[in-house]
């Protein structure tokens, strides 16, 4: 028997996850300024889950007004577009919507609109078709997914928890639909509520998956010349023992002075950027035919590198494929490779 102080409970717990859910959707839709396309699909995903959880409380709660049951509906159709159109623009530059995909929630705003007007009960033909038309999309967001590959391990460990949770949040459904008694239903709700707590736990930590963009610090700008002056006349990344505080010390400047304005200008922590440089010297005696007559570990050598294993892990790194499969590549490639400090790298 489905006993108040167990609906207070489940209800409680419920409303927790449900407010963070709407929290973490403000935060996303509106505070964050940086990658605001995406973040977008992600925000209204978070808002329209909770809608659908919500309306399963006050469904479990007892009498239930036909707008309210209208709006879990809107919240319940909304999911799969959403979480599809994430998908769509995930790996994409674009930062408008296209009109088409507007499409996808026209029978979001029709059934919400008749459910509430409706005199009938219509409710639960719209709420089962819906929820099996939630897992075309989620099977759509995978095979979309799948064409990503394994890019970023946290991005890939994120995308495949999402369509994942999604996924299950339609079995729920299913559950709560044909279940026949309260209890089964308040539980299914309060498994979804456990649900987008996780993801909200996987978010908080995980803040590489949406970094803020730091601001600038100000410096004088010859400082900024002095270190591209040591990195690309001087080539001080030849020394192999070279750390950040003797370069530093060279520059006669604070190391975290030295370590910030790399990460400004370049975009890389010092270590990362003398490896960097010093496989640019190397993959540039490659493409013009140097590494015939020489050893490739000998460039290595003469790059700074103080090991071949070393130079090998840190080449594979910075331009995607080993010395050999740089020198049989296009030169339009490794010109690419040559001219772009983060190309490989930002793709990890």
């Amino acid at each position: 028997m489905f006993f108040m102080k167990d609906f207070l409970f489940l209800a409680f717990f419920s409303g927790i996850a449900i407010a963070l859910g709407f929290l973490i959707s403000f935060y996303l839709l509106f505070v964050r300024n940086e990658q605001r396309f995406k973040l977008k699909f992600l925000g209204f995903l978070f808002m329209a889950l909770s809608l659908r959880i919500v309306k399963s409380i006050l469904f479990f709660s007892g009498e239930i007004p036909n707008l309210a049951v209208a709006i879990g509906y809107l919240g319940l159709s909304c999911i799969g577009p959403l979480l599809w159109l994430y998908f769509k623009y995930f790996d994409v530059e674009t930062q408008k919507l296209a009109p088409k995909d507007l499409l996808h929630f026209i029978p979001a705003l029709i059934g919400m609109v008749h459910i509430a007007l409706s005199q009938n009960p219509v409710a639960s033909f719209y709420y089962l078709y819906t929820t099996c038309g939630l897992f075309i999309y989620v099977l759509a967001a995978w095979f979309k997914f799948r064409q990503y590959g394994e890019s970023k391990a946290v991005f890939h460990k994120w995308n495949s928890l999402l369509i994942l949770t999604v996924g299950c949040f339609g079995g729920i459904f299913l559950f709560q639909f044909y279940t026949d008694t309260m209890y089964n239903y308040a539980m299914g709700a309060v498994v979804a509520a456990i649900m987008v707590f996780g993801l909200l736990v996987f978010l908080l930590n995980n803040p590489v998956l949406f970094p803020s963009k730091k601001k600038s610090i100000a410096v004088d700008s010859s400082l900024i010349n002095r270190i591209k002056s040591e990195l690309n006349t001087q080539k001080i990344y030849q020394e192999p023992s070279l750390t950040l505080d003797k370069f530093a010390k060279k520059l006669n400047h604070p190391a975290y002075l030295i370590s910030r304005i790399i990460k400004q200008e370049y975009g890389m922590t010092f270590p990362e950027l003398i490896n960097y440089c010093r496989i640019q010297q190397v993959a540039a005696a490659l493409s013009n035919g140097r590494g015939k007559n020489v050893k490739i570990e000998a460039l290595a050598y003469e790059a700074g590198f103080n090991t071949p294993s070393t130079f090998y892990t840190a080449f594979k790194k910075f331009t995607g494929m080993n010395p050999t499969e740089f020198q049989k590549t296009p030169s339009k490639v490794q010109a690419e490779v040559l001219s772009n400090p983060n190309l490989a790298y930002l793709k990890k």
